[in-house]
């Protein structure tokens, strides 16, 4: 099953980047949006890995390879991205590869709860995607934190996706919570925390901040 599991998220992995990748260059979509694209999907690889790998060496494999890619490989291009924002992608990258490396052995290894990883890593997705992409369409005015804009629409999105994702993984993993205000408190502290994170993460490394944190915090509220 280990195998399997590796086999097919190479597959996804391949799928999710080329297909963005083909729309983009068809003019179909743009840089952004094929970047956000493969942004949120990838963060659907965590589903696939818990699913059918047990073994934390395999499911460690993915994210080790795309971190050391990222690292030694930088502007190689295989990710879409405007030229200009070149460096901040390859940062960005990196810092998601290594969040995935960082929960995998966190969740499999029994530190962390599993749903508490699946909650950063999927928060991550949606939440951080969703905030790049609602901002920068509706966004038009913003303040400047750490040299970057930040929007009340973006903020707003990135809360409402995570508030989402963290009600969907206490809700659909077990053992259930108790009480559905407790269920509410949790998602929306944590989807809180995620925003703050966004915003307030200096030096653009926000995608290893926003899981780990959003993870680290929401297996805290369950204990």
């Amino acid at each position: 099953m280990n195998g399997a599991g590796l086999a097919i998220s190479v597959f996804f992995v391949l799928v999710v980047v080329t297909g963005a990748r083909l729309l983009q260059r068809a003019g179909t979509w743009s840089v952004r949006l094929a970047r956000k694209a493969i942004h949120i999907t990838l963060s659907h690889w965590w589903l696939i890995a818990s699913a059918m790998i047990d073994d934390p060496w395999v499911a460690s494999a993915g994210p080790a390879c795309s971190l050391l890619a990222a690292s030694l490989l930088p502007a190689t291009g295989v990710l879409p991205s405007e030229e200009s924002d070149r460096q901040s992608h390859d940062r960005g990258t990196i810092c998601y590869s290594a969040a995935l490396l960082i929960l995998v052995n966190l969740s499999w290894r029994g530190l962390i709860p599993a749903r508490a990883a699946a909650a950063g890593v999927l928060v991550l997705g949606w939440g951080d995607g969703l905030a790049g992409l609602v901002g920068a369409r509706w966004g038009k005015r913003g303040v400047l934190i750490w040299g970057r804009r930040k929007t009340a629409y973006g903020a707003t999105a990135m809360f409402l996706a995570s508030f989402l994702v963290t009600m969907c993984v206490t809700l659909l993993s077990g053992p259930p919570v108790s009480g559905f205000p407790r269920i509410l408190a949790i998602s929306s502290s944590t989807a809180a925390v995620a925003v703050a994170l966004e915003l307030l993460t200096p030096f653009g490394v926000d995608n290893l901040t926003i899981p780990l944190g959003t993870a680290l915090f929401f297996a805290g509220a369950f204990g």
